[in-house]
């Protein structure tokens, strides 16, 4: 049984526990480099300069932060004890990564709805 208390998810890793960290773990591993390589490439390209391509590089940003603590779950793969401070600090930070993705993508949206909207009134 999996419980949804984020200290108690630090207690032995069952096997199934230890194959999703593992799948998690790579996935994070594998976004980190892509969103390094889009990073770079749009700071190569001097695309910064203009507001849409700002609002995607703050979403990579999110994104790269995400996956860089979704990284950091493979050091408690064989922890046993469930008052390490260290996991529920990990946990308690993914889970603010995963808000902040929600809360720029929702914010990318708003204002590309805005942008569409807005612009193509203004032109008619």
């Amino acid at each position: 049984r999996m419980e949804a208390d984020v200290s108690a998810n630090c207690s032995a890793v069952p096997q199934t526990r230890s194959h999703l960290i593992y799948i998690h773990g790579s996935l994070g591993a594998v976004s980190v480099v892509t969103c390094l390589v889009a990073l770079s490439w749009l700071f190569y390209l001097k695309l910064c300069k203009q507001f849409l391509y700002r609002l995607a590089a703050y979403e990579v940003m999110a994104s790269l932060i995400h996956a860089l603590f979704s990284i950091s779950q493979f050091t408690f793969l064989e922890y046993n004890d469930s008052k390490y401070p260290s996991c529920v600090a990990v946990g308690y930070l993914l889970q603010i990564a995963d808000w902040m993705k929600v809360c720029f993508g929702s914010w990318i949206t708003f204002h590309l709805f805005c942008f569409a909207v807005l612009l193509k009134n203004m032109r008619r």
